[in-house]
């Protein structure tokens, strides 16, 4: 066994128990190997950041059950590969090709200016760069070439973090040079190296520890904790729950459009108020639920929480719809059915017969809704 597999699972039953000095010992050790590997699936660099920052948070969590601390490198090894093949399969890639790279890069440099514009733009085909070389490189040779130029060009060291022979190791480099050019290849190194995790990663790591962020985030809740690697929490959070947003923007649109006719027919002032209460407590209900939703999800990767919000959401609609709109409408219903009996019991039946539609169409796009929502994150 090697000095460095030695190192590691010496930290490993003390980071098992919850010493976060000696998890940092850990994600030092390992940052390089785990965002490498999440790089070659994934294909790109901030992508790939937040892959290793979700690994190592999975790490924390489930650390405790690994039973062999000497396997703990295999163990992070094959949790990143599924990792970065899950969201790979579940997320649309972000939109960071080179259309949307350059287009963002000279747009910010026209809007404003800053000295640092030609770095911006430099960073930017960097990712290209890595993007266009990573899907040039064969499957097998993408860890390898990744790693090789992160770790100071040592065959020795790569074999050692990927668990290969030196020979397996030279044997990919080889099919590499042979399918790129050289100068390329080079380009490639030097993009690699500036896109490697430094110090900063894992200060993060452990920040998102330090505040309990949840073991499988989507790096929208880890990445709050360094602004160099990542959008703020408020942009991915955004992001993440653009669905649930526009949901929410078309359930008060449906609330104001319904209220807005109960209001131009009430009957009086105390009636108008409770319908405008009605109102508020709708929104505030349709607003809330598109706030659980991504959250909830945030802090469980689980579909309980997904079920448990939706429930919790046509729980609170039944108790408005149901019970509190019915004793709002009651006096203004007995006074139609005293004015014009038969006039007032076919607006009552329309009104039934337009809820249990509503609902029921309500209920299947909603649940339907939530299904795909499950089955695409899953």
């Amino acid at each position: 066994m090697d000095p460095q597999s030695i190192s590691l699972a010496a930290r490993v039953p003390a980071a098992a128990c919850g010493d976060r000095e000696a998890f940092a010992a850990l994600v030092d050790a390992t940052r390089s190997v785990v965002s490498s590997i999440a790089l070659a699936i994934v294909r790109d660099v901030e992508l790939s950041r937040d892959v290793a920052q979700d690994v190592f948070l999975l790490a924390w969590r489930d650390l405790k059950d690994l039973r062999d601390p000497n396997s703990f490198l295999p163990w992070l090894r094959q949790l990143t590969r599924h990792r970065a093949y899950h969201l790979l399969r579940t997320e649309r890639r972000r939109a960071r090709r080179i259309g949307t790279d350059e287009t963002d890069v000279l747009l910010s440099m026209a809007v404003d200016p800053q000295p640092d514009a030609g770095a911006q733009l430099l960073a930017a085909e960097e990712r290209r760069l890595l993007e266009i070389v990573l899907d040039e490189l064969p499957d097998e040779a993408r860890e390898v070439v990744t790693l090789y130029y992160r770790e100071g060009e040592s065959t020795a060291h790569v074999a050692r973090l990927l668990g290969l022979s030196e020979a397996n190791v030279r044997q990919r480099l080889t099919r590499a040079r042979t399918r790129l050019r050289a100068s390329l290849l080079d380009r490639f190194g030097t993009a690699a190296r500036r896109s490697a995790p430094d110090a900063t990663f894992t200060t993060a790591v452990l920040t998102a520890l330090a505040i309990g962020a949840p073991a499988v985030s989507s790096a929208a809740t880890i990445a709050a904790a360094s602004s160099t690697t990542a959008p703020s929490l408020v942009i991915k959070l955004l992001a993440f729950g653009g669905g649930a947003f526009l949901g929410a923007a078309a359930g008060i649109a449906g609330v104001l459009s319904g209220t807005r006719r109960l209001k131009r027919q009430a009957r009086s002032l105390e009636e108008l108020s409770a319908l405008k209460q009605y109102e508020f407590t709708s929104v505030m209900i349709v607003v809330l639920a598109a706030v659980l939703f991504p959250i909830s999800w945030q802090l469980t990767r689980q579909p309980w929480s997904q079920v448990a919000t939706f429930a919790g959401f046509i729980v609170g609609l039944v108790g408005l719809h149901v019970f509190w709109l019915p004793r709002i409408l009651r006096s203004r219903h007995e006074t139609e059915a005293l004015e014009d009996p038969v006039r007032a019991a076919r607006a009552r039946a329309m009104e039934r017969r337009a809820a249990i539609l509503g609902w029921g169409l309500g209920l299947t796009f909603g649940t339907l809704g939530l299904i795909a929502g499950l089955l695409m994150a899953d």
